[in-house]
């Protein structure tokens, strides 16, 4: 689904309005929607108590579907107060007619605006969730006076909070929170998702993200909105590559890694590692012969080619006697990872990379072999991965990594469709574009891949992906989830800080299988 900032949203608003969906229906929309998210998470069960709901609503459209969703939970039975920061002839028209509409049934508080918080405080306290409509789009901060005491005194309550939209203090269009924002355990976003909530710091207060569609056309969206995309979970389950109960190893695709040198033999270790929970049949390692040991120890599934090393101990220039045997019935090549700098092995990367068909991912000091030899990437593929994050990318255009950062969402399009590749930059979050530069947010990604190392898996789950025969942009785009979502499982059972690459790696294949789950709905149930 495509991406939007709160001006695009709102042209799509204004749009869909004129076409004669009223403003009013479209509040309904949302509220009906929202609200049946709250019943599917917190629906009425046999010996469940009635639930106890707080909604706090703002005096613009926000506040209006959090006025909405009051009504329609009380209809359902459940016990409802609102707590209203405007007097109801100051909301806005569709918010007011809402107003109205409340049933008797719903318990209305409406303090004045020293008394926010703490009225805020006591009725959380009370309540088995907390419904923010606060502000949605239609802030930007910084945020003063009582909203912000509100809103500390909503976070310092031991009950979840759902957001309407956006969480209250979190700018839609940037991400920014100053000083402060709701931390919602669930965002429940209308029409698309907003961009603030993909891009930190915003990001990390959006809990779960979940969108709710209702009825704006695709081509107004697409008429108004930019070429951004955002995939849930069942879109990258819908990736998978397709695989037979009977497959066997050479149904399932052969990869090469060519990787490491003496001082970074880990990185080709944890490359194969990634690589081999990929879910490709075979994997082989070419690696300089120092490394030969260690390899065949830590990845003894892998098939270890020991290859002629450079005085600095890295892979040697092949001759094409040599390449031709090594890529030999494989579907894809990974290489880059802990070359190290030795000229003549940059040289031979360049050449490969140059003249190689098989489709390929390109990371590291593979990437950096352009950079020290101020050579334009050029490739022989039409199929190529390329996984900088900001400094390598930086070094490859000439531009300090700050300023690749600032500007990623242009720049990461642009060099892709200039070099003809589905170029992944690596941060938070992590960019995906294709050649034709469509841009994709990689959902999910954390602190949990901030060690050395993490990289290197992802380039091997990517290689991986590759060698079963997905396209470059897909294989991308479920690399990077596999290896985000592989964090956080990871985190969940060592902590965010102390995740090793290799527990990495581990964990991205129990990803895998949640995908697995999502894509054979028997088998989840089962």
């Amino acid at each position: 689904m495509l991406v939007c900032t709160a001006r695009q949203m709102a042209e799509i608003d204004r749009e869909t309005i004129a076409s004669e969906v009223a403003g009013e229906v479209l509040m309904e929309r949302a509220g009906e929607a929202i609200t049946a998210v709250l019943l599917r998470r917190h629906g009425e069960r046999p010996g469940r108590h009635t639930e106890k709901v707080l909604v706090v609503c703002g005096k613009g459209n926000n506040g209006g579907d959090g006025l909405v969703i009051a009504r329609l939970l009380a209809q359902r039975g459940w016990q409802v107060t609102v707590l209203l920061l405007a007097a109801g002839d100051t909301l806005s028209p569709d918010a007011r007619l809402n107003y109205d509409r409340l049933p008797a049934g719903v318990t209305l508080v409406e303090p004045p605006r020293n008394e926010w918080a703490e009225r805020a405080a006591e009725l959380s306290e009370v309540a088995d969730l907390v419904v923010d409509a606060v502000f949605g789009t239609g802030i930007a901060p910084p945020l003063r006076g009582p909203y912000v005491a509100l809103i500390a005194a909503l976070n310092a309550a031991s009950v979840p909070i759902y957001a309407v939209d956006v969480p209250s203090g979190v700018s839609a269009d940037t991400g920014a929170v100053d000083p402060i924002a709701v931390d919602a355990a669930l965002t429940i976003t209308v029409g698309l998702p907003k961009l603030g909530l993909l891009l930190p710091p915003g990001r990390d207060l959006v809990g779960e993200l979940e969108v709710v569609d209702i009825g704006f056309s695709a081509a107004v969206c697409r008429r108004h909105a930019p070429d951004w995309h955002y995939l849930q979970r069942r879109d990258y389950a819908a990736l998978l590559p397709p695989r037979s109960t009977s497959a066997h190893k050479y149904d399932c695709g052969s990869l090469l890694v060519l990787a490491g040198s003496r001082t970074y033999g880990g990185a080709a270790v944890l490359t194969g590692l990634g690589a081999l929970r990929s879910g490709v049949g075979l994997v082989t390692m070419g690696i300089p012969t120092c490394l030969e040991t260690p390899v065949r120890t830590n990845l003894v599934e892998a098939i270890v080619a020991p290859l002629p090393m450079t005085a600095a101990e890295t892979i040697a220039p092949l001759d094409a006697a040599a390449l031709a045997a090594l890529t030999e019935r494989k579907q894809a090549l990974a290489l880059g990872p802990g070359f190290g700098a030795d000229p003549d092995t940059d040289r031979f990367v360049i050449d490969l990379v140059g003249q190689m068909k098989l489709p390929l991912v390109l990371d590291a000091d593979g990437l950096s072999a352009f950079a020290r030899s101020r050579t334009e990437p050029a490739f022989g593929s039409d199929q190529v991965v390329l996984t900088p994050h900001a400094g390598e990318l930086g070094r490859l255009i000439g531009r300090p990594a700050t300023e690749v950062v600032t500007d990623r969402l242009t720049l990461v399009p642009e060099l892709a469709r200039r070099w003809g590749v589905t170029l992944l930059l690596k941060g938070s979050p992590s960019l995906i574009a294709d050649p034709q530069g469509r841009l994709t947010f990689n959902p999910v990604g954390d602190d949990a891949l901030a060690s050395g190392g993490s990289g290197d898996v992802l380039t091997g789950l990517i290689g991986g992906l590759l060698a079963q025969g997905m396209v470059a942009v897909e294989a991308a785009l479920l690399g990077a989830y596999l290896h985000g979502l592989g964090g956080r499982i990871a985190s969940r059972r060592i902590g965010r800080r102390s995740v090793l690459a290799r527990e990495l790696a581990d964990a991205a294949g129990l990803a895998l299988g949640h995908l697995e789950d999502v894509a054979d709905p028997d088998l989840e149930q089962s």
